[in-house]
């Protein structure tokens, strides 16, 4: 019999549902694709290549950094997608059907360096040249990814712009990775995901640099439009010895809520624990704080009658108990969708 002390239980304090480091794609599940097509619209031009005033690198390394997290997680759903730069148009892959490691090769191929001219950004003009180019003919519905610092001084201005290329296709949808370190360049790529804030998704660079779950929210909400099998959640903790869950587990399970409902399918919510505790501890721990989860979905309009609450206590490990990594990860929740 396992020794249960409170130092144990201490260590369990986050001991809820913190999920698994899943391998690419991270949007597991996602059963359809929300676009038929896209594009990754990366600045290239001087400013990039600028320290990020708070991230202390260049922000155009930053940027290939969170495209190659971004590319790991986006599902292979047969739609075509490209890349390419700006500060002079450079098509970096031309439009072709998604495969990840493709894409994982275009985006290392990006220069990181490079001689700089007078820090110039003609970003409208490049989003005016992709529009006769490329944007108006692309595939509804249609998603460019813009990655830059919303400089833009030269050339016509890139919400005009932006405008411009969405008249020419209705379906287009702008979404912003913003490497943006001014409140001016910030309030330029506001402007623009406003055009169309019913589907525009917008995220910062320091954000999805920070947090595995707002890469993959972001995936999902750009490339996914349906999900099957498991969703392993992230950093839904519980206060010490209890089921109750903090404030931000709620935040992340509101989340989970409006996908749940999306989907419009009943669901198992599964608890797991770590090896630390007796397994009779670990069993009722796991089903309480399972349970703490559909009573919140409930309350967020989910149906009691299309939730399962179980709790799996120590049993199921993905990973090794022995080390304190594993027993990290194996203090996960899992949604089944059924």
């Amino acid at each position: 019999m396992k020794r249960f002390t409170l130092i144990a239980l201490a260590a369990m304090l986050v001991l809820a549902f913190a999920a698994t480091a899943m391998a690419a794609p991270a949007a597991t599940g996602c059963t359809k694709r929300k676009v038929e097509s896209f594009d990754f619209l990366v600045d290239h031009s001087g400013s990039m290549m600028m320290n990020h005033k708070l991230l202390k690198k260049t922000k155009f390394a930053l940027a290939k950094a969170i495209l190659k997290r971004v590319n790991d997680r986006i599902p292979e759903l047969g739609y075509t997608g490209s890349i390419h730069t700006f500060a002079n148009v450079n098509q970096v892959l031309g439009q072709q059907t998604y495969q990840r490691e493709i894409f994982a090769r275009g985006f290392a191929s990006m220069k990181e360096y490079y001689e700089v001219f007078n820090h110039l950004t003609p970003m409208g003009n490049a989003i005016e040249r992709m529009s006769d180019r490329l944007y108006s003919k692309m595939a509804a519905p249609a998603a460019v990814i813009l990655v830059t610092d919303g400089e833009n001084n030269r050339g016509i201005d890139p919400l005009v712009a932006a405008q411009q290329a969405i008249a020419s296709n209705r379906n287009l949808c702008f979404h912003v990775i913003s490497l943006a370190d001014s409140p001016d360049g910030q309030r330029v790529l506001d402007s623009i995901t406003g055009l169309t804030p019913g589907c525009s998704v917008s995220v910062k660079a320091a954000d999805m640099l920070a947090s595995d779950e707002v890469v993959d929210k972001f995936v999902r909400d750009v490339f996914c439009g349906g999900y099957t099998g498991k969703m392993v959640l992230r950093s839904v903790q519980f206060a010490f010895d209890s089921s109750e869950l903090t404030q931000e587990s709620r935040v992340i399970l509101d989340e989970v809520a409006s996908i749940v409902k999306q989907q419009n399918r009943p669901i198992e919510v599964d608890g797991h624990t770590c090896s630390i505790g007796t397994d009779e501890y670990n069993q009722r721990l796991s089903e309480r704080r399972s349970a703490s989860v559909k009573k919140y979905l409930v309350q967020k309009g989910i149906s009691s009658a299309d939730i399962t609450a179980r709790g799996y206590g120590e049993s199921r490990p993905k990973y090794d108990n022995s080390t304190e990594e594993g027993r990290r990860l194996n203090r996960r929740a899992e949604i089944d969708f059924k």
